[in-house]
């Protein structure tokens, strides 16, 4: 994965061309924006390559972004017209949004759960965490490593064979034959029908990986597919949104025997106000309303459940960076944050449990599956489906919207051409291999028509 890491940089060019676009027919104009830092990576990898690209920036703007002020502050900040453009995963409180405000999803992502556990073994063995565990753990209920709790869910089991699996007029067959795993799909006319303007996807996810995708087809009355073997391997398969059955050639071995050092659990959580932190706590609060009580908050210390301990069990930090920096250096440490930040310092993310009681690893691909369960309002905010119970979903999502103006301007005009630029080439070609989640399906078209409102008047 190849990831910049320019925030100094950024955050200063975000702020002179806030203060003082400069114009000219030469240069274009700086359109300096800001806010959310999960969006930092996925957005200066795609305000570099529009910056440099005449065909998709006739008019050579230079877009910068400010990837360290987070989404409040980017909120804050385009109402008062300091920023251009925002970037933020939470909405406007009721009554707080500048007027002729344009919400745009831009991109997905996982937020996922990092941490560091020096002495646990095997000392590469992927951790595994029930979402009430992640709740207990974020509210200071879960203090230790060595605690039975998480010890109990990170034993070696297996899913048994299963070669067959029917449901909705779709029978999903597999077979291995030598060194090949070979598919057949028959589709009956009723879900021919239903299906027609869906996919039928079978995704394979071998023991400590993420979700790949094997086959991704129209309907039709038979589908065939032929891939290479590999042991501890499942295969789930979907029409739609519907899950047709998982699949195992062989007994398969699921999760590893760890053992967890008698280390306290440090907490990592967001200094400012931020997206990541409210998308978080959304998921707490309504997956584990017992133990995550109070509505969701831009600001970690309002939505805990009770008083932040102050006893140097939990730690606040600026930014995705910070708290992923955080982690890297203090062994003990957990955190949540957007997937690429915790990648690009080689720390460890959890496999999750969904409500499909699956332990899914946090990626491009796990993320896009949990979010074709979400709605999207005319607003263009996306509501997650909590209850979604996919079995290769990852539980724990971000969309990030981009903050824009209905208001005609030239200054407009540069960032409907961005943002469209954004969505359209830059997040198909680019998401996944930075560790975000381009948008498909309902939510994609939603954010074309609302780049469409952008400087429209």
């Amino acid at each position: 994965m190849k990831l910049r890491r320019k925030f100094a940089t950024v955050a200063v060019l975000a702020a002179v061309a806030s203060v003082t676009p400069i114009s000219s027919v030469d240069a274009g104009t700086a359109l300096g924006g800001g806010g959310a830092s999960f969006l930092a990576n996925m957005m200066e990898e795609c305000r570099s390559l529009y910056n440099g690209n005449p065909g998709a920036n006739p008019n050579s703007d230079t877009i910068t972004y400010d990837g360290t002020a987070g989404s409040s502050n980017g909120k804050s900040r385009f109402k008062s017209g300091q920023y251009k453009f925002g970037g933020s995963e939470s909405a406007y409180d009721a009554g707080t949004a500048p007027a002729d405000l344009v919400y745009v999803p831009l991109v997905g992502g996982a937020i996922a759960i990092g941490y560091r556990i020096d002495g646990k073994s095997p000392a590469d063995a992927q951790v595994r965490l029930t979402g009430e565990l992640v709740a207990k753990i974020f509210a200071g209920r879960i203090t230790n490593w060595n605690d039975p709790a998480i010890a109990a869910v990170n034993k070696k089991t297996s899913v048994a064979k299963k070669l067959t699996s029917t449901a909705d007029g779709v029978t999903a067959k597999v077979v291995k034959v030598g060194s090949k795993v070979n598919f057949t799909i028959s589709m009956n006319a009723a879900a021919r029908t239903k299906y027609k303007a869906k996919k039928v996807v079978i995704t394979r996810t071998s023991l400590g990986g993420t979700p790949k995708i094997v086959l991704s087809s129209k309907p039709a009355a038979k589908l065939t597919r032929s891939i290479a073997y590999a042991k501890n391997t499942v295969y789930t398969v979907k029409a739609g949104k519907t899950t047709i059955g998982t699949l195992a050639v062989e007994k398969v071995q699921d999760g590893v025997n760890i053992t967890f050092p008698n280390l306290p659990i440090r907490v990592a959580y967001r200094s400012g106000g931020s997206g990541t932190t409210n998308n978080f706590a959304l998921y707490l609060n309504k997956s584990f309303p017992s133990i995550w009580t109070k509505p969701t908050n831009d600001t970690f210390a309002t939505a805990f459940p009770g008083t932040v301990p102050g006893d140097g069990t939990f730690q606040a930090a600026s930014g995705n960076q910070g708290v992923a920096a955080y982690v890297a250096n203090n062994n003990g440490a957990i955190t949540y944050a957007e997937l690429s930040f915790l990648e690009a310092l080689r720390i460890q993310s959890a496999a999750v449990q969904n409500p499909g009681k699956k332990y899914v690893a946090p990626s491009a691909v796990s993320s896009a599956i949990w979010f074709e369960a979400a709605e999207v309002a005319d607003t263009g905010l996306v509501t997650q489906n909590y209850a979604n119970t996919a079995a290769d979903a990852y539980p724990i999502n971000a969309i990030s919207y981009g903050l824009a103006s209905k208001t005609a301007s030239s200054d407009n005009t540069g960032v409907k051409g961005f943002f469209s630029y954004f969505i359209n080439t830059c997040a198909p070609n680019r998401a996944a291999g930075n560790g975000y989640t381009a948008l498909q399906g309902a939510i994609l078209e939603k954010a074309k028509a609302q780049v469409a409102k952008i400087s429209a008047g």
